[in-house]
């Protein structure tokens, strides 16, 4: 498995600090060693991808308005909660 993803995995399951971040890494990871990882422990990355790629990444949230970025956190929280359990269960496989 990637180091770069063993250390995203952990992040991951220590806390929400740039989710969003490390989810489309994890993507991005899964994609390079599977070609496409629809059918990997990798899958839940790309899903939570896609579903939220219209919300902004860490480095260009200053370029956003307070509303929007309280509505975007919003949206990420309520992904965050609803795949907790896909999330938990794909990190613990990448690192073990």
């Amino acid at each position: 498995m990637s180091e770069e993803a063993i250390k995203l995995a952990k992040k991951l399951l220590k806390n929400d600090a740039d989710y969003l971040d490390h989810v489309t890494a994890l993507c991005y990871i899964g994609n390079e060693l599977y070609e496409q990882c629809w059918d990997s422990e990798y899958r839940i990355f790309a899903l939570l991808s896609s579903e939220l790629d219209h919300l902004p990444l860490s480095h260009v949230r200053s370029k956003y308005s307070a509303e929007f970025l309280a509505k975007s956190d919003k949206e990420l929280a309520e992904n965050i909660e609803y795949y907790k359990a896909d999330v938990i269960s794909a990190c613990n496989k990448i690192i073990k």
